[in-house]
């Protein structure tokens, strides 16, 4: 098992640096070699691919990589906060304290070879809620870690690829399974990544998401949360994850759960069985999720 770094900055801002004639070429080259492993997987999850229009393009569109389509100078300039913040070199720092945090193999969890990257993100596809960056480390053997720079998500970028790490890893133990996932795992899963990234880098650090309800809200949710613990199905699954304002545009059903629910649920459920149990993030990735919502006393 080993960690491989993709430096996509340097590969968009040479794209972005190209002669203006040449700049899409760079780019879709560098998306359908190097980038290729961090969307090709995810295509399917969205509509058809437009057979007339270059795959890789789309793919940026739609997951919001910055590109020669987007302002060119802009773009320049927001590659120059990442580099006078250093922010790839702590990406990389990240990824390999979280990897040693981790310990898969040493806990009996095989993983192939993890490509991570980190990419500049269009701010028109990001959603300010998130402060304009998140992750994807859903499929072991990626991690992507995107985003738009804001004074207040350049330090967290650190916790940001820890989170997506620890679901790779989390994934290789207790696999996700669209069809079959629940509710409780997908909620735990969250809760784990984010306490993960907590443990490494500090509370300060918790995403947006993670802290968008208050304590009041998240405990009139929880009875709900509790009954919908084992119901399966990605669509199900991911309405309890994000909430209903993604619905339409995801294709899932709206049940009246408030924006990024689950991120909230998630993290105070792992929070209070691991306070309970009086272990590490570390030991309950190993658990089962069932083990976990249930030693929380909350669910």
């Amino acid at each position: 098992m080993e960690l491989i770094a993709i430096d996509a900055l340097t590969l968009q801002r040479n794209a972005l640096a190209a002669p203006e004639a040449e700049r899409l070429a760079v780019f879709g080259e560098a998306m359908k070699t190097t980038l290729a492993p961090f969307w090709e997987p995810f295509l399917r999850w969205g509509p058809p691919v437009d057979e007339a229009v270059d795959p890789a393009l789309q793919a940026a569109r739609r997951f919001g990589f910055y590109s020669p389509e987007q302002d060119i100078q802009a773009g320049l300039a927001a590659l120059d906060r990442f580099t006078a913040t250093g922010t790839w070199p702590a990406t990389v720092a990240a990824m390999e304290q979280s990897w040693a945090a981790l310990a898969p193999a040493a806990h009996g969890v095989t993983l192939p070879a993890v490509r991570y990257t980190f990419l500049l993100g269009d701010p028109a596809k990001l959603d300010a809620r998130t402060d304009y960056y998140t992750g994807v480390g859903g499929f072991p053997g990626t991690v992507l870690g995107i985003a738009w720079p804001t004074d207040t998500n350049l330090p967290r970028i650190p916790a940001v690829m820890a989170h997506e790490l620890h679901h790779n890893v989390r994934f290789s133990y207790e696999p996700f399974m669209p069809q079959q996932v629940t509710v409780g795992q997908y909620i735990v899963a969250e809760g784990l990544a984010e306490a993960f990234a907590a443990e490494q880098y500090g509370e300060a650090m918790l995403h947006p998401v993670t802290t968008i309800l208050n304590d009041e809200q998240i405990t009139a949710l929880l009875p709900r949360y509790s009954a919908a613990l084992n119901e399966q199905g990605f669509d199900v699954s991911r309405a309890y994850i994000f909430g209903d304002w993604a619905a339409q545009e995801s294709g899932y059903p709206a049940m009246g759960i408030p924006d990024f629910a689950g991120y909230c649920v998630g993290y105070r459920v792992v929070q209070a069985f691991l306070q309970q149990q009086g272990i590490s993030a570390v030991a309950a990735t190993y658990l089962p999720w069932q083990e976990i919502a249930a030693g929380s006393g909350l669910v």
